[in-house]
């Protein structure tokens, strides 16, 4: 089964699963890799999500003992992943089963993978979430330009403070849409709040992402 524990600072989540869990959603993540004409770099960003999964079920990430007193939950293992790579992952996931055949298994980790991702969205952004998630279901990764924005998007998101990812984190998924360069100015003499500049974004292009404080 997987679950979550929020990181610091709305930084994102730490996905959690027991050994069978993990090996599943490592199995499916490279299914989908290879069989689904949404993913276009084979090795990118998505494949990242069936690397992190691996690394922590071989325990080289996070660790996780049973509570005392409650053995039978066995040992779990888990692996940090930032909001705006995670939201990206499982759509890009969930857009591809669209195009492929696939089984009862592959249903159950897509679903378990919303499940967790939607109840972890409500703990951290509070009367945010509706918003967000409405945001987060209209993700087209099917665009290629979509999954290249995640380079200034993450940079940016990284350097944020805990503040500023609570206040604008909902704008920088509004930023995904293909037109938001040209809507900016439009949106912005609406009075929109926490809107991003296409500048800001472009500053990032080709940065290191700073360490995001998780």
């Amino acid at each position: 089964m997987l679950s979550y524990s929020l990181l610091k600072n709305h930084a994102g989540i730490l996905l959690v699963g027991d050994y069978t869990s993990l090996t599943w959603l490592h199995e499916v993540v490279h299914d989908v890799n290879d069989r689904s004409p949404l993913v276009i770099d084979k090795e990118g960003s998505f494949l990242g999500l069936a690397y992190d999964v691996r690394k922590a079920f071989e325990r080289q990430r996070e660790v996780i003992q049973p509570p005392k007193h409650f053995e039978e939950i066995g040992v779990r293992y888990g692996v940090q992943i930032l909001w705006p790579v995670l939201l990206l992952q499982q759509r890009l996931l969930r857009q591809s089963l669209a195009f492929l055949s696939h089984t009862a298994k592959t249903q159950s980790i897509a679903y378990a993978m919303e499940a967790v991702i939607e109840e972890a969205l409500r703990e951290d952004f509070g009367a945010q979430t509706e918003h967000i998630i409405s945001l987060w279901q209209r993700l087209d990764p099917a665009q290629a330009a979509v999954f290249e924005m995640i380079n200034s998007r993450g940079g940016l998101f990284c350097s944020w403070t805990k503040a500023q990812r609570k206040a604008s984190f909902a704008s920088l998924l509004s930023s995904f849409d293909p037109m938001y360069d040209r809507f900016y100015p439009m949106r912005l003499r609406n009075g929109e709040k926490n809107m991003i500049s296409p500048g800001e974004f472009a500053a990032w292009e080709n940065a290191e992402w700073p360490d995001p404080r998780w």
